[in-house]
């Protein structure tokens, strides 16, 4: 019997599914701490896909739309490159959100930071780099 009642608990358990994040307070810091506060426009947006791999490479080529705050002096019509990878998560993933592939077209926020060592910006606030700022 006592064999029987662990069985049938593994069981429940193991068919419920598992998914967490990042709390929202989190990404929220993260947006407000970003160097770059920007709202873009996304000119050109490349992506790079290996074979057998989760992973994008994301190039995007953007317009500063407006300036909310930024460290390197970016000003509005100033056009600048994004570089990030893209992680397609697996089901049931427990942990941070991917940055999602942002296409061509779109004027969103953007929470940045400059890489010197690739000259180019990168996002600054995980998954939520291109979501509006995060009020609690």
């Amino acid at each position: 019997m006592k064999y029987l009642f662990t069985i049938f608990f593994l069981f429940i358990v193991g068919t419920f599914t598992v998914s967490a994040e990042i709390a929202p307070v989190e990404y929220q810091r993260m947006q407000v701490s970003a160097p770059e506060q920007l709202e873009i426009a996304v000119l050109r947006s490349t992506t790079r896909r290996f074979l057998f791999s989760r992973n994008t490479e994301v190039t995007l080529n953007v317009e500063i739309v407006s300036v909310v705050e930024s460290a390197t002096g970016l000003s509005t019509g100033d056009r600048i490159t994004v570089t990030y990878t893209n992680t397609k998560n697996p089901r049931n993933w427990a942990g941070p959100r991917a940055i999602p592939i942002q296409k061509r077209g779109t004027v969103t926020s953007a929470f940045l930071e400059y890489d010197p060592e690739s000259q180019t910006y990168i996002p600054a606030a995980r998954g939520a780099s291109f979501d509006p700022l995060i009020m609690l």
